[in-house]
Order: C-alpha cells, then sequence, then structure tokens
C-alpha cells in the first residue's frame, strides 16, 4: 500500500472512528426497534413494515462499511475521483438517514394499527405508553445520527481537497506525459468509481425486495435472484474491462447497462403508479431514492464507459501501459546493444541504457540506434505497438525530469 501522507492517516482514522460510532447507534436503535415489535403481535402487513425497516437498518450500516472501502482504495489508488465521490455518498446517506426516520414514524403507526397488544413486560400497560416509551429513546439516537452525518460530510469535504492537492503531483508524473493519456486516465478514474457505486446502490435495491411477500409487491423471489446474479456478471465483467482495457468486453457492457436502464426505469413508473391496494405505500419513498439514485449512476457509467471505449480504439491505454495506481509502474523493456555510460542509479531507471539519440555521442555506438525499440511480442499487434510507443515517450520524459 503506499506510504500515507499526515492529511491521507488523519481521514482514514476519522472515517474508521465514523462508521464505528454510527454502528454502534444504529444497533441500538435496532434494539429499540426489535424490543417495541415484540411487545405486539402483528399482521402480515405489519410483519413485512418491520422487516423492511430492519433490511434499511442493516443498508446503513453496509454502507458504512462501504464507505470505509472507498476511502482506504481511493488511498491505496491516489484517486481523487474517488474521493469526491466518497463525499457525495456522505451527501446521500444524509438523505438516506432522513427519508430512514420517516419509514420508523410509518412502523410506529401504520405497522402496528391493527396489531394486537401482548406485552411481555409489565410496566408495559398501553399500546399508546408502549409506543411513547420507545419514541423517547429511538428518536434522540435519530438526530444525533443525521447531526453526525451531516458534520462528518462537511469535515470529509475539506480533507478530500486537500488530498486531491497531495496526489496531484503523483499523478501527474505518472499520467500526464500526455495530454490524451490525462484525460483517458481521469475517464477510466470516473468510472472506476461509478461502477464501485453501481455494485452498492443494485445490490441495496435488491435486498429491499426480499419482503415483497409479506408487503404485497408484484415481483417474485425470482426477480431478485435474477437481479443479484445478472447485476454481478455486469458488474464484473465492467471491472475487468477495465483493468485490462479490453474494449470489447466494455462493449458487452455497456449494452447490458442500457438494457437494465430500460429495466430501472420500468420499475421506478410501476412502483409510483397508484392503485386502489397499494403495496408500495410504506416503502415508496425509499425505494424510489434508490432506483432514481441507480439510473442517474447507470446513466453516468454508459457515458463514460463510452468515453473509455472511444479511448481504447484510438490506442489510448492507461493501465496497460503505465500499470496500475498505487502499484510499481510498468517500465518499457529495453535493448542492451550499447554500454551503459551513464549512472543508472542517478538515473532513476535501472532498465536504462545511455541516451542515443544525441548526435554527438562517441561511444561504442554500432549505428543501430534502437535501445528504445519495443520488444518483438509487442509489435504483433496494434495494441502492443501504441503501448511501446507511449512507454519509449514516457521514459524519455522521466530522462528529462530526471
Amino acid at each position: 500500500m503506499a506510504k500515507l501522507s499526515i492529511t491521507g492517516i488523519v481521514t482514514l482514522v476519522s472515517i474508521l472512528l465514523y462508521a464505528i460510532i454510527l454502528t454502534a447507534l444504529e444497533i441500538l436503535v435496532v434494539l429499540f426497534h426489535h424490543n417495541f415489535v415484540d411487545q405486539f403481535e402483528l399482521d402480515r402487513q405489519g410483519k413485512g413494515i418491520s422487516e423492511a425497516d430492519l433490511i434499511y437498518h442493516a443498508i446503513f450500516m453496509l454502507s458504512l462499511a462501504f464507505q470505509v472501502l472507498l476511502c482506504v482504495d481511493a488511498l491505496w489508488r491516489k484517486n481523487s475521483m474517488q474521493l469526491i465521490a466518497l463525499v457525495l455518498f456522505y451527501l446521500l446517506s444524509l438523505v438516506y438517514a432522513g427519508v430512514q426516520l420517516y419509514q420508523h414514524m410509518i412502523l410506529e403507526d401504520e405497522g402496528t394499527e391493527n396489531a394486537k397488544f401482548v406485552p411481555k413486560d409489565a410496566k408495559f400497560q398501553t399500546p399508546e405508553s408502549t409506543k411513547a416509551f420507545f419514541i423517547k429513546r429511538m428518536r434522540p439516537l435519530e438526530y444525533v445520527i443525521i447531526g453526525i452525518v451531516t458534520a462528518f460530510s462537511g469535515y470529509l469535504a475539506a480533507l478530500s481537497i486537500k488530498l486531491t492537492k497531495d496526489f496531484g503531483w503523483d499523478v501527474y508524473r505518472t499520467y500526464s506525459a500526455d495530454v490524451k493519456i490525462r484525460d483517458a486516465f481521469r475517464s477510466l478514474s470516473i468510472l472506476q468509481t461509478l461502477i464501485k457505486l453501481d455494485i452498492f446502490f443494485i445490490g441495496s435495491y435488491a435486498i429491499q425486495l426480499i419482503p415483497s411477500q409479506n408487503i404485497g409487491y408484484s415481483n417474485s423471489i425470482a426477480e431478485t435472484i435474477l437481479i443479484f446474479f445478472i447485476g454481478t456478471i455486469m458488474l464484473l465483467m465492467a471491472w475487468y474491462s477495465i483493468m485490462q482495457e479490453s474494449k470489447y468486453i466494455l462493449l458487452c457492457v455497456i449494452n447490458l447497462l442500457i438494457l437494465s436502464l430500460i429495466y430501472m426505469v420500468y420499475r421506478i413508473i410501476s412502483i409510483n403508479i397508484p392503485r386502489p391496494d397499494d403495496p408500495y405505500e410504506f416503502t415508496r419513498r425509499l425505494l424510489t431514492f434508490f432506483l432514481a439514485t441507480t439510473i442517474c449512476l447507470v446513466l453516468f457509467t454508459i457515458f463514460y464507459a463510452i468515453k473509455c471505449f472511444k479511448n481504447m480504439m484510438q490506442g489510448n491505454y492507461v493501465f496497460t501501459t503505465y500499470g496500475l495506481p498505487g502499484q510499481e509502474q510498468n517500465a518499457p523493456e529495453i535493448q542492451q546493444n550499447i554500454p551503459n555510460s551513464f549512472n543508472t542509479e542517478y538515473l532513476g531507471y535501472s532498465g536504462y541504457s545511455g541516451y542515443s539519440g544525441y548526435s554527438g555521442y562517441s561511444g561504442n555506438n554500432t549505428g543501430n540506434n534502437n535501445n528504445l525499440v519495443p520488444n518483438e511480442t509487442q509489435k504483433k499487434s496494434k495494441r502492443a505497438s501504441k503501448i511501446a510507443e507511449v512507454q519509449n515517450a514516457r521514459l524519455s520524459r522521466r530522462i528529462s525530469i530526471d
């Protein structure tokens, strides 16, 4: 893992503490939720609402773990785009926390409306006093969670600005020898980040369909399984196509994303169509929130996937040529036809054998100025030749910097 700066360490520790504190608060809310529901014998609809509410708590806690992973990956890869996405994710978490609070109110009112009051504790005498008892304990925790998310979003935004500046030189030194390469790297970084966000939101939407039979959703469990299966395959293909810069697999992913977009638009319309016996009455807001967010993310994913596909068609390969961020960078293979006339340690590149492009060079040069020629493997395809060409340009630029 790349060595972290002081700002990077502060960011990582802060997000870990944030995740631990909010997870503890969420667990307390879940415990109160369970104890509250345990005092009633819920009907089928009430059980569905209660189950959905617990799933929303689970999604929120999963989002905390996801945020930690995003942060670690952003610091490792020095991906400033991912840090910006992390700040936006915190803002979405704030919206989610607010909607989740509203969902609790639905459970307290509608979920227990037709329930039979069967208290497990003698101190609970009536349904009204029981509700008041648990609301008095849950509501402050929920407001504290919203307050922490709000404050931490601004705090993380400030840290992200500082980290983006810290990452700037390293990214420039590695990927910005050419304007086209710089733009291609930026597009790949954004696409990487979008796919990670797609994974979370598509998975979270599918999880919310689990209590469909209790609540009365029109979909079956088969739809939930298909969303998980097809979504996982599609996003794994997308990730592979980026890391390996495989343009034809990426083209398949673009077509799959367009098909998934059609499905999500259909679902968001069907969920929001009014009907007499409305199964989405108590879960519509969160389902709509996740679907709308996912649709926006998929639209951006398609846009940047097309940009990356065009870059690959033009021969602008980044990770294949320069290596992945956070790892040891690739170096072009060089034929050793000229004796080493320079101190390679001083040049900072152990595979460099002297500069042969200088016309005044009077060493033991046989006239074959080919120490920067790509090896035979690189000549086998247009893609490999382009990679070798960019590597040689990078080497010349590196020598000039040294």
